[in-house]
């Protein structure tokens, strides 16, 4: 079995410079740090956690909570956390909010006393007063990942919600739509209220009015699209395009079209959110704005190993811009 001597040869640094690798008790340089981990790599070596933790009153370990541990977007986020804490040589520990605040609360505080290092807190129901309390007051560093909160905003990563429904909207009315109907997410979150602003900031822009009847509902998944798209139709408000808060509710939304006879896009343009796999699939590919789940999972986890001293890296970007996808599924009139 390998040992850290062997590591330390291999890598032709000292056992000092190999324990501060794998502890991240102090800054090592790039080159070197890049030479032991590829190593530890050639030789296989495992490192004894317990003693580690034992020295060090550190678990080597980050928490991370999201809200649905089967959900693609949620998965995504975990993988590029995962990514990051893999360089440095630590795990990760998960736990589901299941999108209910006591269940958020329920995660949070068992990744709090598994004393995980640092935690990352993908929260969809808790208010924002409650998740900069947790961020103020925990003994760990503690990184929030999809929502901007003023208060401690140099701990949130996310993306801006705002401008994405006006890249949306400013699509479809370039492409010479002016009755556009919306799909909403849950307006009681952030993403739902969020998105929904940005549709009508672009729709102002253009010196359009907001109409409520070309507004309805939707709940972030495709039953709840499928309903709220049957309800635009039941109004016969007589839109020329769509834009849905997420690719599911885009799914959705565009089945119901489909049952009611309408074409998409000769008929009806649609454009979702997120860019999730399921938007490459669907018939015709719908066009959609992107959200990097991966990326800002990845810069997350560089907030929280900064907050450690174990990232050597500077500057972290916290704030990411949507990017519009385009596909099939939007027609010029």
């Amino acid at each position: 079995m390998p040992t850290i001597r062997d590591v330390s040869q291999l890598a032709k640094v000292s056992q000092a410079t190999v324990s501060r690798v794998l502890t991240g008790s102090a800054v090592v340089s790039p080159t070197k740090r890049a030479a032991v981990l590829a190593a530890i790599e050639q030789l296989g070596y495992q490192p004894n956690t317990f003693a580690r933790s034992l020295a060090t009153n550190r678990s080597y370990a980050i928490g991370a909570m999201v809200s649905e541990l089967s959900s693609t977007v949620y998965g995504e986020i975990i993988r590029g956390i995962e990514t990051v804490t893999e360089e440095c040589g630590l795990q990760m520990v998960v736990a589901s909010g299941h999108a209910r605040e006591d269940a958020e609360r329920g995660a949070f505080e068992f990744l709090s006393e598994r004393r995980t290092d640092a935690l990352i807190v993908q929260a969809d129901v808790t208010p924002d007063d409650d998740l900069a309390a947790w961020v103020r007051d925990s003994d760990l560093p503690v990184i929030v990942i999809g929502r901007h909160i003023p208060a401690v905003a140099e701990r949130c990563v996310y993306l801006d919600n705002v401008e994405g429904g006006a890249l949306a909207t400013r699509h479809l009315l370039e492409r010479g739509h002016r009755r556009i109907a919306h799909v909403t997410g849950l307006m009681h979150l952030a993403d739902g209220s969020d998105r929904c602003a940005g549709y009508r900031y672009a729709l102002a822009e253009q010196g359009l009015p907001f109409e409520e009847a070309l507004v309805a509902e939707g709940d972030f998944v495709e039953e709840g699209g499928y309903r709220a798209m049957q309800l635009l139709l039941q109004r016969d408000a007589g839109f020329t395009a769509v834009f849905a808060a997420n690719d599911q509710s885009a799914a959705g939304a565009l089945k119901a079209l489909r049952d009611a006879g309408r074409r998409v896009p000769e008929d009806i343009s649609l454009v979702g959110f997120d860019d999730l796999i399921i938007a490459h699939y669907l018939y015709p590919a719908l066009t959609t704005v992107r959200q990097p789940f991966a990326e800002m999972g990845q810069a997350a986890a560089r907030l929280a190993l900064a907050a450690l001293g174990v990232d050597e890296q500077k500057e972290v970007t916290r704030r990411f811009d949507p990017v519009l996808v385009e596909r099939d599924s939007v027609a010029a009139l």
